[in-house]
């Protein structure tokens, strides 16, 4: 039997692995409390999870990048040792997921300093193979960072080549992209301002519009009618089920709001087959939350003005 080693996959799995243990130290910096939760080491490729309540901004992992790239460009050598577990608990190695260790176990440290944002004291007890130099990784580059637990996020990163590659696969993109828009790349931003804006203006008239049909529509069903209730005797107004009128095809909550808003001297009750409801009163004689609780319904709101989802309402009215 021959074995024998991928030295091109070795060297990769090295340079992720050491740009693991710089990520975790620059993390500890950063949140100043953090704990890893599980890693991928690829070809350098490498995934880190660890705990952190909220997101990180954009601002801290672009500094957290910088941080990690000063370490790498400054050279800083990787240490090795095999020490007894007591010696290892004296240089206040990290170690993790709670592992049984033997009475001999390999410490790897990386330690340089230069101010405080700089300051590198990397120190893990772990078997995982190394690079001898941090230069040797060349570079760094944070590719994703998201949550995939409660408390629990995830930076996934790229070394060596990888770097250049992702470079090149981002300004491709924004080429494409700047073609799609006919700008120029350094244009993209000041594009991209103005189709916001623009949508904006176009989304505002598009709801306003919206409200004027709805209300329209609302006009066309002004009948009154009485409720098989107690208030039958002093209520005054409409009785609607939209779901079999025009109306059916904008949102409930379209057609609610644009009642809200047009306020009319009438009370009316909407609805629709699936249930949702909004009772307003005009009249302060009459409660739409003490009808809406007598009726044993379902909902939110005030005094003048109710909604909720009940399939009673089907029946109250």
């Amino acid at each position: 039997m021959k074995l024998s080693v991928d030295i091109i996959q070795r060297q990769a799995k090295m340079r992720a692995h050491t740009a693991t243990h710089l990520l975790h130290y620059g993390l500890e910096k950063l949140l100043w409390s953090t704990k890893q939760a599980w890693s991928l080491v690829d070809n350098d490729l490498l995934r880190f999870d660890f705990s952190c309540k909220d997101p990180i901004s954009a601002w801290d992992l672009q500094m957290l990048e910088s941080t990690i790239n000063s370490w790498i460009q400054h050279g800083v050598t990787v240490n090795t040792n095999e020490m007894s577990m007591d010696e290892a608990k004296e240089t206040w190695a990290k170690a993790f997921f709670e592992d049984k260790y033997g009475d001999t176990v390999r410490v790897v440290s990386i330690a340089w300093s230069v101010d405080d944002d700089l300051d590198l004291h990397s120190v893990e007890l772990c078997g995982g193979i190394h690079v001898g130099n941090t230069s040797d990784i060349w570079a760094f580059k944070i590719i994703e960072h998201s949550a995939v637990a409660a408390w629990i996020r995830r930076i996934s990163a790229v070394t060596w080549t990888k770097v250049a590659q992702e470079a090149h696969s981002y300004e491709s993109r924004l080429h494409s992209l700047a073609q799609r828009l006919d700008c120029q790349p350094k244009q993209l931003e000041e594009k991209i301002e103005k189709i916001l804006g623009d949508l904006a203006h176009l989304q505002a008239d598009h709801a306003s519009l919206q409200g004027k049909i709805i209300c329209t529509h609302l006009d066309e069903f002004h009948q009154e009618c009485e409720l098989p209730s107690a208030w039958s005797a002093r209520w005054k107004g409409c009785v609607l089920n939209i779901s079999w009128t025009d109306l059916e095809h904008h949102s409930f909550k379209e057609v609610v709001n644009a009642a809200k808003w047009k306020r009319t001297q009438r009370n009316r009750i909407l609805y629709t087959n699936e249930g949702n409801f909004a009772i307003y009163t005009w009249t302060w004689d009459l409660s739409a939350k003490d009808f809406a609780k007598q009726q044993g319904l379902k909902w939110g709101g005030s005094d003048q003005f109710v909604q909720g989802k009940d399939e009673k309402i089907k029946e109250v009215v």
